[in-house]
């Protein structure tokens, strides 16, 4: 359990921290065939819950991952768990998202003549960092030329928030969780021996004493919290941007680094409206009926 999560807490996250821990727990099981199962378990669960929603059987999106096309026009993504750069044994363990197929969903979505609008559903804790920024651009590119909404259901923490503000709008439950602006890291150091009696100890080389940081030292800090800033800076410009606001506005007003709660998200200017998952739908399946209907008449 220890060194799984040293492993998880090595790098920068844009996650809720209890989530580091939930990992590090399944990164020391093993759960391959548990994991496939879920994998197809949560797709069927997810079809079933789409379905009762708008009245009639979605199918998976011709060339997507996650994306679900309805019978209205309407991709809905799915973005849920936590989200990691690349699918790999941990996303499908852990119930969550790679940020690589869904720019590949979104590039789907994006170009299928069948479909009309997109909605991100949205209830993840946050993730990796890496890919976020480049999923943030591609989506609001595309928000000039299909409506996009993003709709939390559930959370849109950290890196999940960083990828809904980018949308043309955001919609969200009364109990929608919205925000955790931040990056974060946990930083491991090794003061006594393991339970075996060896310590680990690392030797960098000369000219490369940023290489490993002491967490314990004021310069050491310093220097990781520089790392931090900087994919912070990046995040809080994403925000800002897809938000239409300024940076200033997104450090004064959405939390600092904590969360808001539905019509306190919108109060803030964190999200567009609160309403049901169904009404957002509906909203998507009326801008999609009307695109259908305006390339008929330009035929």
């Amino acid at each position: 359990m220890t060194r799984a999560l040293h492993a998880l807490t090595g790098e920068p996250w844009a996650i809720r921290p209890d989530y580091l821990h939930f990992m590090a727990s399944l990164a020391t099981l093993d759960r391959v065939e548990r994991a496939d199962r879920r994998s197809l378990e949560g797709d069927a669960w997810f079809r079933q819950d789409l379905a009762a929603t708008i009245g009639g059987q979605p199918r998976r999106l011709d060339g997507a991952r996650y994306a679900m096309a309805t019978a209205d026009g309407v991709a809905v993504i799915p973005i849920t768990g936590p989200i990691f750069p690349r699918a790999n044994l941990m996303t499908e363990m852990s119930g969550g998202v790679s940020a690589a197929m869904l720019a590949n969903d979104l590039r789907v979505a994006q170009s299928h003549p069948d479909i009309g609008a997109i909605m991100l559903l949205v209830d993840s804790p946050g993730g990796s960092p890496t890919g976020i920024n480049g999923l943030a651009d591609q989506i609001y590119s595309t928000r000039g030329r299909k409506r996009v909404i993003a709709h939390v259901s559930g959370s849109a923490a950290s890196a999940a928030y960083w990828i809904a503000s980018s949308a043309g709008e955001i919609t969200t439950e009364k109990t929608g969780i919205l925000g955790s602006i931040g990056v974060v890291a946990g930083i491991s150091k090794q003061v006594e021996p393991d339970a075996s009696g060896s310590i680990a100890i690392e030797i960098v080389s000369s000219n490369a004493p940023n290489k490993r940081p002491d967490p314990q030292a004021e310069d050491g800090v310093a220097e990781i919290r520089s790392l931090l800033d900087s994919i912070e800076t990046q995040f809080i410009a994403d925000v800002a941007r897809g938000r239409g606001i300024t940076a200033s506005k997104v450090k004064e007003s959405f939390g600092g680094g904590g969360v808001k709660v539905g019509a306190q998200a919108v109060a803030a200017g964190m999200a567009d409206r609160v309403q049901s998952y169904e009404r957002t739908y509906s909203e998507l399946a009326r801008t999609a009926s009307n695109e259908r209907q305006a390339r008929a008449a330009r035929r």
